[in-house]
């Protein structure tokens, strides 16, 4: 595999192929991928684990070319994992054919070929190429597809909704988490609710991703697979020994366009409930770092954090990664959250698959990408879809929130509503 260094920073969201294999991006840094040169999947409670050592075995073979040295050139591989380990769907790591990606201005372009094959096959080769004319061949812009097609503006689509639950049925739903939580089956839950969302043009990726980045520039825009949206919450991240990972928990929705008052922001911000199940998701990631790490430095109290339509009470955790570990083993790890799980994990996990009667696929699961160094962003799949690959005029929207003891039912429901707005607006433009 080869990594050319681009003259300038390019701007992702405007490269975006039609069907990209994988995208990762954050105000302006990340990447696209396009085509597959191998997939591994992986089941199971150790499909991390299997993971993590599957891709760095291909690493160890490969021959690598990297003229860029920058995060995330080289060899790599997206992916996107199951929240729950009996869940059907595979957990997945794609090592695509060609990346384009940027990390602190410098932008570069990775091409990549499978043992045996001819490196002019597929997507293109790099041996002699302009840099800027495999961009322009493999990464068109958006203004040049455009163009080329010589297509109008397309119109607003029409997109029909329809609720897994009637409302006072998902009411029903959060009386019963606090029903078990009152009888001490768990502190905390997280019970999500489902929407199926039918558009009357065929859903665009690359347009969908854009909106999604100019909509919520604070978020990790994602599609790998079946899954797509822009999170806010960064399960891991690592460089080298830097480890960084960004805890939400804790939510008070606000009109589209607006914030919460000054007096609003302050009675959010020292609610017992709201500091109780952001406590709760603090534990849940410092507690496993507790053994993988030489020092973790978390905040004494949170701060709050300004999205459209949602203000979430936030803390970024930094610590230093010991020796032998991989960004994937850590999410493993971390993974799943008192944010997206509850407390304790274990038996919140399965209070909830009770009560939501579902498997959640990649909802709340971690997505991201790891390189051929073991370094990746893996962040929690939120405010998201999935994919129909056989019908792409259709998605599954998913969205929950935090139960403990003092849940209010309608104010919950609120919550959850709240959270499929960013994937509602971006899907109606």
């Amino acid at each position: 595999m080869t990594t050319l260094r681009l003259d300038g920073p390019v701007d992702l969201a405007q490269h975006i192929p039609a069907d990209p294999s994988g995208l990762f991006f954050h105000r302006g840094d990340g990447l696209l991928a396009r085509g597959e040169a191998l997939v591994l999947t992986a089941t199971g409670e150790d499909r991390f684990t299997d993971l993590s050592q599957a891709f760095q075995q291909v690493s160890a073979a490969a021959t690598v070319d990297d003229a860029a040295g920058v995060r995330g050139s080289g060899l790599l591989a997206l992916g996107s994992f199951s929240y729950y380990a009996a869940s059907e769907r595979p957990s997945r790591l794609v090592i695509p054919r060609a990346v384009l990606g940027q990390a602190d201005g410098c932008a570069f372009l990775t091409l990549i070929t499978a043992d045996g094959e001819d490196p002019a096959r597929g997507l293109g080769a790099a041996d002699g190429r302009d840099p800027s004319a495999l961009l322009a061949e493999l990464f068109p812009t958006a203004d040049a597809e455009a163009s080329a097609a010589d297509a109008p503006a397309p119109p607003v689509p029409h997109i029909e909704v329809a609720s897994a639950h009637t409302p006072a049925e998902y009411q029903a739903l959060i009386s019963r988490a606090v029903d078990e939580i009152r009888a001490g089956g768990a502190e905390k839950l997280v019970i999500s609710e489902r929407l199926d969302a039918r558009s009357s043009d065929p859903v665009s990726i690359p347009a969908l991703a854009r909106r999604l980045a100019a909509m919520y520039p604070m978020t990790w825009v994602f599609r790998v697979g079946d899954v797509i949206g822009a999170s806010p919450e960064m399960l891991v991240e690592t460089e080298g020994s830097r480890l960084f990972s960004r805890v939400l928990a804790g939510t008070r929705p606000v009109a589209d366009g607006g914030e919460l008052t000054a007096e609003d922001r302050d009675a959010f911000f020292h609610d017992p409930k709201e500091r109780a199940e952001h406590e709760y998701a603090i534990r849940s990631v410092t507690g496993p770092l507790e053994a993988v790490t030489e020092w973790i430095s978390a905040p004494a109290e949170p701060f709050v954090l300004r999205l459209p339509g949602l203000e979430h009470l936030a803390s970024d955790v930094s610590a230093k990664l010991r020796p032998g570990l991989t960004s994937v083993d850590v999410a493993g790890l971390l993974h799943p959250s008192a944010a997206v799980s509850g407390m304790p994990r274990a038996d919140a996990d399965r209070i909830n698959r009770t009560i939501e009667e579902q498997d959640r696929g990649g909802y709340a699961a971690p997505v991201g990408w790891m390189s051929g160094r073991g370094d990746g962003q893996w962040a929690i799949a939120l405010r998201m879809a999935h994919l129909d690959p056989e019908d792409p005029h259709y998605l599954v929207l998913q969205a929950g929130g935090g139960i403990v003891e003092a849940s209010d039912p309608l104010t919950e429901h609120a919550e959850a509503l709240a959270k499929t707005r960013p994937m509602m607006r971006a899907l109606r433009g």
